[in-house]
């Protein structure tokens, strides 16, 4: 379960104090697909970075399950990060020089996993994301929508608690998107907690849930 309870964050230019967040709080339950929407500039990226633990928490706190997030701080943030919460970006992110497999691979290879046990679960994950016909081609020779694939494969692969997807269709045309949102679906029918990041209500409709943030704030 993710819990946030009256969470600001307060960026610093000079002398001048950003709000981006003004106490939010709010509670993910283990398996649920939400979308968090708003206008630009509302809050809605800066509140699924500090879910992704990939910011400090100004004041306030963020719990996974019982665990105090928000005690933590540097070194040991960014270990809880790559434990427990895998990314997927509008851009895709992905190693441009990198095939399918080896940026599948990439994340397993930084966390130590050996050999075997890396091709055991990338092979499942092409398999899985239907990129077999692809899975030898550097990632600039697909289309985007296969690109957002391996995206999507390449955060299953450390097998996270949380997903986190920010305008993941973004990038991508309606059919494409809507092909990428049926994977999304899919992998919530496996029991996967997935938060998206969108201004687009036809990928708001298919998740369970709505957040809007307005402000700064939950509306």
């Amino acid at each position: 379960m993710i819990k946030l309870e009256n969470v600001t964050k307060i960026y610093k230019t000079g002398d001048i104090d950003k709000v981006a967040l003004d106490g939010v709080s709010l509670t993910i339950e283990d398996g649920e697909m939400v979308a968090i929407m708003g206008p630009s500039g509302c809050g809605k990226t800066t509140l699924l970075n500090m879910i992704g633990c990939m910011d400090d928490i100004t004041s306030g706190t963020y719990y996974v399950d019982d665990f105090c997030v928000s005690d933590l701080k540097g070194v040991k943030l960014a270990r809880f990060r790559k434990k427990n919460v895998a990314f997927v970006f509008q851009q895709f992110a992905l190693m441009k020089d990198y095939t399918v497999y080896e940026n599948i691979e990439l994340p397993l290879v930084i966390n130590c996993v050996k050999k075997k046990e890396r091709k055991e679960i990338v092979v499942d994950l092409i398999r899985k994301m239907g990129l077999s016909e692809v899975a030898k081609k550097k990632v600039t020779n697909i289309s985007g929508g296969q690109q957002q694939r391996c995206a999507i494969a390449r955060a299953l692969a450390v097998r996270g608690k949380i997903l986190l997807a920010d305008e993941p269709t973004g990038a991508l045309d309606q059919k494409t998107g809507n092909d990428i949102m049926d994977v999304f679906k899919q992998l919530h029918a496996e029991g996967n907690t997935i938060v998206i990041v969108t201004h687009d209500p036809n990928v708001a409709s298919k998740c369970k849930r709505i957040i809007e943030i307005c402000d700064g704030k939950i509306v």
